[in-house]
């Protein structure tokens, strides 16, 4: 029995390494093409897998990218509800921080969520994410999630407060810029900076 699940583990091993090189190839391709353009032979070079492996992992490249982006979402899901409620209190710093550390660590991620060829959707709802989560979530107290189940793929987040929308376009724009620009500017140095643009929105100065 021990052998078994031995063996069961190495064939699962080998599955995880199979598909996260196509993702992975995958988001290489899409920070520079758009999904479309994208064959089922460039993802296999890319990944160096064999065609039949891809075939038995996904239906094509949409499948895998709906599957893709659903992981991204899960990663970044984690990351809006990372930061306990009561640290955001005094302001977005430590969940700015948090984003920008795992945007920075992820790089490929993150130029493809900078691309209009990739998944734009998914930086405007991270961006929308952390508005509600900073400003949105101290007025209602929800908890943000991605809708992870929904059929077609396309991820949203449950909770919504457009007041803030300015705030998530403004957000977008600066980090499209800092991922465009290299990341040159350190996590946490960026972090104020988006932080005192978010300031003149927070609960606390509409109160005054």
């Amino acid at each position: 029995m021990n052998g078994n699940l031995y063996e069961e583990r190495g064939e699962d091993r080998r599955i995880r390494k199979s598909k996260k090189a196509l993702q992975e190839a995958l988001i290489r391709l899409l920070s520079k093409k758009s999904i479309g353009e994208i064959t089922i032979k460039e993802l296999t070079d890319e990944a160096d897998v064999h065609r039949g492996t891809f075939y038995h992992h996904y239906a094509d490249a949409m499948d895998l990218k709906v599957q893709t982006e659903r992981e991204i979402a899960e990663q970044l899901t984690e990351i809006l509800s990372s930061v306990p409620q009561s640290r955001l209190e005094q302001g977005p710093y430590p969940l700015l921080v948090r984003v920008l550390e795992y945007l920075e660590d992820n790089r490929e991620i993150a130029k493809m969520l900078a691309s209009e060829h990739g998944a734009p959707w998914l930086m405007e709802e991270l961006c929308t994410g952390i508005s509600e989560r900073c400003l949105g979530t101290q007025l209602f107290g929800e908890q943000l999630r991605f809708n992870r189940y929904k059929p077609e793929g396309v991820a949203v987040l449950t909770t919504r407060v457009p007041l803030f929308g300015i705030s998530a376009a403004g957000l977008r724009e600066m980090l499209v810029s800092w991922i465009e620009d290299g990341m040159r500017m350190a996590p946490g140095e960026m972090a104020r900076i988006m932080e005192r643009m978010m300031g003149s929105q927070s609960p606390t100065a509409m109160s005054r």
